[in-house]
């Protein structure tokens, strides 16, 4: 049987999961401080602003900071989550999927020791620059990594356990919080971040690295190792479609693989390199971002997946998830905190829910779904705040996270995964996670303002930016549903591309 129609094997989840323990650490320090957040800020039993100090320790208590100053401290985990997806161009191509992940995890360790150890809101703000920076690079490396050791069928489920992992995460952190929403306890929040980091430092050696990257480096019998690992059946097909996939110009006949043998046949394809100089590997030629925005086919896909990215935050998601327990707090007071871990308990079980559907229903779909329910929630929110109907808002966002879960927050990390070759893709991605996490900071930023400003009306800009994302998805966003990762790049266009002479016409 064809590898790409077989079964599954166990170790593609065991890896699958093992680096999403990434994006697990990118949901804890998302909303770290949406419990424990006014402990941060006002010390316990003094007036807001003075600051006391923990028995026989140099320790504040509480760092005091107004509004903005708080907007902009989470602000900065956005921030160092921009850094971090920016850096995965050259740390992914250089170490690989999987030892980058394995040094990049240090950025966890420095960011919880600053703060922890805070004594300002500046050493609070660098703290949360370095665990985003640890956390934008997560995001945009994993699902560059499992899609690539993915059999297509189970691709777009395996992809998504990225934003499963991170909204467990979010859960997880927002329990713990309710335990630990002290003046001593927001420090142990804020450094339980390791935990997580440590466990996949020491498992991650037990995964297989990426064999489209290995073959992107022409280590071909590495290559065909890994590859073994992650596939049962007849994987000679498979394996010779990816080959080719990875040489410049991609002509289907410049490999003949005669011997059945799987084995025998990679070395038949990876031997063609040395008989036709067309076939030289894609290693020789990777792409920076402006080489890939200077062809075309390249760089109408990015710009697509731009808007798409900038959406999936400019659509208000995080202003719910930064600051759910600050909204809740208008109409439910000092139980605003279970409310919000509710809202966080549903986000996961709609986002399995998403997982099991995304290979059944398809990407697409499953955006169309998510955003028309995401608009009119919004709008009913607005009524709900409007009128202090205390019911109808724990509903409209619960059921506007829900259908943001189900598709709008997965779907875009699968897509950006899938849809680029092997020499665009870090690249590509790395813009696409770049302007993700821009946007997050704008809003972390500016929505505690907003909210002040605009009250419950702010969920009607949210609202209008979900209804452009509707329209811009049905009309410019293909499906790629159960697709190897070459069908795609048939379908899209670039499949077979020759880089040098594309270059040559910008």
């Amino acid at each position: 049987m064809d590898s790409r129609n077989a079964s599954l094997r166990p170790f593609v989840i065991f890896c699958a999961m093992v680096a999403s323990l990434g994006s697990f650490n990118s949901g804890f320090n998302t909303s770290a401080l949406n419990i424990p957040g006014g402990n941060v800020r006002n010390c316990p039993g003094v007036p807001a602003g003075e600051v006391t100090y923990y028995p026989n320790s140099p320790l504040p208590q509480c760092l005091p900071m107004g509004d903005w100053v708080w907007g902009a401290v989470n602000g900065m985990f956005a921030i160092g989550g921009l850094l971090g997806a920016m850096s995965n161009t050259y740390m992914s191509e250089r170490f690989g999927r999987r030892d980058s992940m394995i040094i990049m995890n240090i950025t966890f360790f420095i960011g919880a020791i600053l703060l922890a150890l805070a004594t300002t809101a500046a050493q609070f703000a660098i703290g949360r620059i370095f665990v985003g920076i640890g956390c934008g690079f997560m995001t945009c490396v994993i699902g560059i990594y499992v899609a690539e050791i993915s059999p297509p069928k189970y691709r777009g489920a395996l992809t998504s356990l990225l934003q499963l992992f991170t909204t467990l995460g979010i859960l997880i952190i927002m329990c713990i919080s309710l335990g630990l929403n002290s003046a001593v306890g927001w420090r142990i929040v804020v450094v339980i971040t390791v935990v997580p980091t440590i466990a996949q430092m020491l498992i991650l050696p037990f995964c297989a690295r990426s064999p489209r990257w290995l073959i992107s480096k022409n280590r071909m019998d590495e290559a065909r190792v890994e590859f073994l690992r992650l596939r049962n059946g007849d994987v000679e097909a498979e394996f010779t479609d990816m080959v080719l996939g990875l040489t410049k110009g991609g002509d289907e006949n410049k490999v003949d693989i005669t011997d059945k043998d799987s084995a025998t046949g990679f070395e038949s394809a990876g031997n063609k390199e040395d008989a036709n100089e067309a076939g030289a590997f894609e290693s020789e030629t990777k792409l920076n971002l402006i080489q890939v925005m200077s062809i075309p086919v390249l760089c109408r896909l990015c710009l697509k997946l731009f808007f798409i990215h900038c959406l999936s935050q400019l659509t208000g998601i995080n202003a719910i998830m930064y600051y759910s327990t600050t909204i809740f707090e208008v109409s439910f007071g000092d139980t605003a905190k279970y409310v919000s871990v509710g809202v966080s308990a549903l986000n996961v079980v709609i986002t399995v829910v998403g997982l099991s559907l995304i290979d059944r229903l398809g990407r697409k779909t499953l955006l169309l779904i998510s955003l028309v329910g995401m608009t009119v929630f919004q709008v009913i929110m607005t009524i709900a705040m409007r009128y202090e109907i205390s019911a109808l808002q724990v509903v409209c966002i619960m059921l506007y996270v829900a259908s943001f879960a189900i598709g709008f927050g997965m779907v875009p990390f699968v897509i950006t995964a899938e849809c680029f070759p092997t020499y665009a893709v870090a690249s590509a991605s790395s813009a696409c996670l770049a302007l993700n996490w821009l946007c997050n900071f704008i809003i972390g930023l500016i929505f505690p303002t907003l909210l002040s400003a605009c009250g419950p009306y702010v969920f009607l800009i949210f609202a209008g930016l979900a209804l452009v994302a509707l329209i811009f998805v049905y009309f410019f966003i293909p499906e790629t549903k159960q697709k190897s990762l070459d069908e795609i790049g048939r379908q899209l266009g670039w499949y077979g591309i020759n880089i040098e002479e594309a270059l040559k016409k910008k």
